[in-house]
This record gives C-alpha cells, sequence and structure tokens, in this order.
C-alpha cells in the first residue's frame, strides 16, 4: 500500500471510490453561481459576514458595500475588472465587453431601470457616494442610472 492509498484508508475511502468521485465530478461539475453583481463581479466573489460585505474578485479587493446580483452569465470569469468611472469604465461593462468577445451569454435578471428617476433611457452602472454623488473611482455602492441623472446630479 502507498502513502498515498494508506492516507485514503486513513479517511474510510478506498482508492475506487475516490476514482469514482473524481470521475463524476469531472462529468458533472458542482454548480456555480452565474450571477454578477452591480459591482461588476461575481456574486460567489462576495462574502458576507454579520452584515459586513467583502469583495475580492482577485488579488485586488473591491469596495463594495452590498452584494446586488443583476445579470445571469454563462462564464463568470471575464468579471475580473476594476471599475474606473461609470458607463463603459465600470467593471460590469467592461466585464459585459468580455463576455461578448468570448461568444458568451449574458442576461439581465433586474428590470434596467434608473435607481434615481425610474426611467429606462440609457441606463449605466455608475460608482456613487454613500449619498448618491456620482463619483469617478470605485467608492463601494453602485448605482444604475440614466444619462440625465448621471450628468444632472
Amino acid at each position: 500500500m502507498s502513502n498515498a492509498e494508506g492516507a485514503l484508508a486513513a479517511m474510510g475511502i478506498s482508492v475506487e471510490e475516490a476514482a469514482e468521485a473524481d470521475e463524476a465530478l469531472r462529468e458533472r461539475p458542482l454548480m456555480r453561481d452565474g450571477r454578477v453583481c452591480l459591482c461588476g463581479h461575481g456574486v460567489g466573489r462576495h462574502t458576507s459576514t454579520g452584515g459586513v460585505v467583502w469583495c475580492k474578485p482577485a488579488r485586488m479587493d473591491c469596495p463594495c458595500k452590498k452584494i446586488r446580483p443583476v445579470l445571469e452569465v454563462e462564464d463568470s470569469r471575464p468579471f475580473l475588472r476594476k471599475t474606473a468611472g461609470g458607463g463603459a469604465m465600470h467593471a460590469l461593462v467592461r466585464g459585459i465587453s468580455a463576455l461578448v468577445s468570448s461568444g458568451k451569454r449574458a442576461d439581465w435578471i433586474v428590470d434596467l431601470e434608473c435607481d434615481k428617476c425610474g426611467g429606462s433611457d440609457e441606463v449605466v452602472p455608475v460608482p456613487v457616494t454613500r449619498n448618491g454623488v456620482v463619483a469617478d473611482e470605485a467608492t463601494g455602492y453602485d448605482a444604475l442610472l440614466c444619462v440625465g441623472c448621471r450628468t444632472n446630479g
């Protein structure tokens, strides 16, 4: 018996049982959360404990303060980008753009409406302050805003 077989035997698992389980998981991988938060990162990259949210998409930290799923995607790996502003510079838009390039699908799971006025004309993700003022960088707070609300206030 090899050391690896002994390690399995110590846990009460046979080599055959471990091989069968491994093969089954290769054929049918565990379900992954395909939702993407408004911050632009996969919901699975968030941790919430006692009301406090941490978003760690990769080596970088995201200041996201609230998990708000907005998209269901076929592949959440392209959503590892950083927000550098609103609209096209937001991590959510950058991730969708990368998803389009890879030929994968994305579906909105929320109504695309302005969080401020309720309008639905050209709504984009925008970083905002705690009080809802448009910001130029990630703040931990994001909103879906129409062009009017984004430029006027």
